[in-house]
Formats: structure tokens, C-alpha cells, sequence
């Protein structure tokens, strides 16, 4: 019998979640930090069949559109615009800063005052002087499109109102830079695997991203609902539509990185030294 509070250890209980690959361990010797550095882009690793603990986008396998160098420059190609070690670096500069990051920051806290208004908001004043704001802050930064924040606005009141974020962990939260970082670890191990980064280079940007994700997260929980909920922000202004279905199947794929045991989540912890259990 186990002990008062403690679970009882058991094998992955999730069948649906199962029916992808096991986790992929190359055994390559890193340290723990490096380890967590990867594990910052853990959602990748799981979808793309990767090693959890290599810079190498392995294990190799027959592939339809190439093998794993081709599949990583048509990524960086087609989803990027990066053709080169030059432009993956600015990527990742502007990933570090934070590239939706701000944008959610500003739109989010206007969009919960709208939504959660206690007195009655006739015609919508309240959502009106929240776009002038917007276009204000858009005007004062320079950006070339001032209206594109009050897009924003709209596009992520609406997405909350129909429920496309019901897939999220609540109350939603407050930063999504889990999100950039994330995809820093992402772009610097497919322009290592595509020639364009020496190893050298791409561990100093994975090093640069897992300080700042410690800084903002206790724990991989924490972690992995403002990765969603940042690429739910992102998705929401790229295309509404495509919102519906895959939250749902990315909220399955972070609960396989929370609780199967062989994830790199469990393996180590972000912030300590043991397993993770948050």
C-alpha cells in the first residue's frame, strides 16, 4: 500500500496519447542544463519523432519529402523565410526579445477588462476607447501598421467569446513568451541539422532561452500552458478557422509531455534538480 499522499506509481495511462512514437533518447552525454534547454522545445521534439537530448533532429528515417537536413531547410524555408545561418540568428534574436510575446501583453489584460466588465457597457465605449488606445500605442512604437494591434483585439475578444480557448488552462495567463522561446530552441536545432549553425552557436541561443523561461516559470506546467496559449494567440491572428480542432490536439500533446513517463518533462525538472511533477 502506498504511503498517505503519495501516488502510486503506474504505467501511462493515456491510450489515445500513446499511439505515436516513443520518445526518442540518442544517450548522448549533456548537461542537466542542456537538457532542460532542449526540453524547452520538448512539443517539437514529440511531434517531430526527435531526439529529447541532441541538437541533431534524429533519429534518421525514410521520408517522402527527404531526410532529415531536407526536411529542416524546407521548414526553415516554408514556415520561416530563414535560408541561411544569418537570418536563422535575427529569428532568434527576435524570438529572445519576444516576437508575440509584447503583442499579447498589451491586446490581453484590454480584452479580459472588456470581457469581465462588471457594469453594463453600452454600444461597446468601452471596447472603442480600448482601439484608440491600441492605435495610439501602435502610432507612438511606429509600427507600419498601427490598426494591426486593434486587429488583435478583436480577433482574440472574439476567439474567447466562441470558445476556442476553452482548451486552455485558467485563468488564461498573463505572459506567453513560452511561446518564442520555445520555437528559439525549434529553429536553432533545424538550422543546426540543415548546415546553416555550428553547434557552438546553436547551444549559446538554447543557453540564452532557458535562464529567461526559469525566470518567468516554476515549472513545466507553467511552462506548457503559456506555450499554448501563446501559439492560441498567434493562431487565432493567422487564421480563426484552423483555431477550432488543433488546440485541442496540442493540449493532448503537452498532457503526453506532462505525464508519459519516458518525456522529457519528467526526466528533469525546469527550475530544480529532481523530476518534475508540476
Amino acid at each position: 500500500m502506498p504511503a498517505r499522499g503519495i501516488p502510486t506509481l503506474t504505467t501511462f495511462p493515456y491510450e489515445e496519447l500513446d499511439k505515436r512514437e516513443e520518445d526518442h533518447w540518442s544517450g548522448a552525454a549533456i548537461s542537466d542544463d542542456e537538457l532542460r534547454a532542449l526540453a524547452l522545445g520538448g512539443f517539437y521534439s514529440a511531434r517531430w519523432d526527435a531526439f529529447h537530448d541532441a541538437l541533431l533532429l534524429g533519429p534518421e528515417r525514410e521520408h517522402p519529402l527527404g531526410d532529415r537536413k531536407e526536411l529542416a531547410i524546407d521548414t526553415l524555408t516554408g514556415a520561416w523565410g530563414i535560408t541561411d545561418g544569418t537570418e536563422a540568428q535575427a529569428s532568434m534574436e527576435q524570438l529572445l526579445d519576444g516576437m508575440h510575446a509584447p503583442l499579447y501583453a498589451m491586446v490581453h489584460p484590454l480584452v479580459m477588462a472588456s470581457i469581465n466588465a462588471s457594469e453594463r457597457d453600452r454600444f461597446g465605449e468601452r471596447a472603442d476607447r480600448h482601439r484608440a488606445f491600441l492605435r495610439q500605442v501602435g502610432a507612438f512604437r511606429g509600427m507600419d501598421n498601427p490598426e494591426a494591434l486593434v486587429r488583435d483585439y478583436d480577433i482574440w475578444s472574439q476567439a474567447i467569446k466562441i470558445g476556442f480557448t476553452e482548451h486552455l488552462a485558467r485563468p488564461l495567463p498573463s505572459d506567453i513568451h513560452a511561446w518564442d522561446l520555445a520555437r528559439v530552441v525549434a529553429v536553432a536545432r533545424m538550422a543546426f541539422t540543415a548546415g546553416y549553425l555550428e553547434a557552438d552557436v546553436a547551444w549559446g541561443y538554447l543557453m540564452r532561452a532557458l535562464p529567461l523561461a526559469q525566470r518567468k516559470y516554476r515549472n513545466w506546467r507553467q511552462f506548457g500552458d503559456a506555450y499554448l496559449t501563446g501559439w492560441t494567440y498567434w493562431q487565432a491572428c493567422e487564421d480563426l478557422a484552423e483555431l477550432k480542432n488543433g488546440g485541442v490536439d496540442r493540449r493532448m500533446e503537452l498532457l503526453r509531455l506532462w505525464t508519459r513517463p519516458t518525456s522529457p518533462w519528467r526526466r528533469i525538472a525546469l527550475n530544480d534538480k529532481g523530476p518534475d511533477q508540476g
